[in-house]
Parts: structure tokens; sequence; C-alpha cells
């Protein structure tokens, strides 16, 4: 199947919420999204048709970079879109002096990551339990 891909940051936000609640992520409001996509350095989506299927973005400040919120529809998973939306995140780091790529992933995906070259670090915290009203 041949799936269409972009770099926008205009999203449509019910589809992200519907990708994102097909993995039990919780929801967040719209005026969060949009300026979460606004502030986001790049952005990568696929799509089957119209259909947000996929998405990753990644936020950098010139000496370290986090990519966010990669999330693939349940139903598409297994099909090598998280793997394209990683490898289309780190070809935009390429060629930056950043002393830190990082993510935040759940346990059960930490072999997806080791995969595309990532590495446990031991280093990394939370902060859990705000009512951050997102």
């Amino acid at each position: 199947m041949i799936y269409r891909d972009s770099t926008t940051k205009n999203i449509d936000i019910n589809q992200i919420r519907s990708i994102r609640k097909s993995i039990g992520w919780q929801p967040r409001s719209e005026k969060k999204w949009k300026e979460i996509l606004f502030k986001s350095s790049f952005v990568y989506s696929v799509y089957d048709e119209k259909k947000l299927i996929g998405m990753g973005r990644l936020v950098e400040d010139g000496i370290m970079c986090m990519f966010y919120d990669i999330v693939v529809h349940k139903k598409y998973q297994g099909k090598g879109i998280g793997k394209l939306i990683v490898s289309k995140l780190i070809e935009q780091t390429k060629g930056k002096k950043y002393c830190s790529v990082s993510l935040f992933t759940e346990k059960d995906k930490i072999k997806f990551y080791e995969k595309l070259g990532f590495k446990i670090d031991n280093f990394g915290m939370e902060l859990k339990n705000l009512n951050l009203n997102i």
C-alpha cells in the first residue's frame, strides 16, 4: 500500500485525537494541540488517502533535540510506518551538533527504538501527577 506523507503543521486535531485514542493515549485540547504543533521544530505525518495514520514531531533548541508524540494508529501498526516516521525525524537531526537526541517511550516499545539506534539512558525522569490542564 502506498501512503502519502506531509511535513505541514496544519493537521486536523480530530484525526490526531483518533490515532492517539486508538492506542489508549490521553486526549489534549484543540488549543493545546495548536500550540504544540506551532512550537514544534518539525512535524512528520503519514496518511492513508486523507486519513491520518501516524505522526511524530521534534522540538529542538540548537543544543538538544527531543522526539515527541510518535504514534501510529493501532490498525496500521506493524507495517513499517513507525520506522518511517522515526527515520524522517532522525533525518532532520543530521548535520546538527546536538549534545543529545532523546525520546520518552513505554517499556513495551523499547526494543522498537533500540532497533533504530536508541539506547536506554538511566538519567531520564518525568514529573508525574501534575494537573496541567492539557
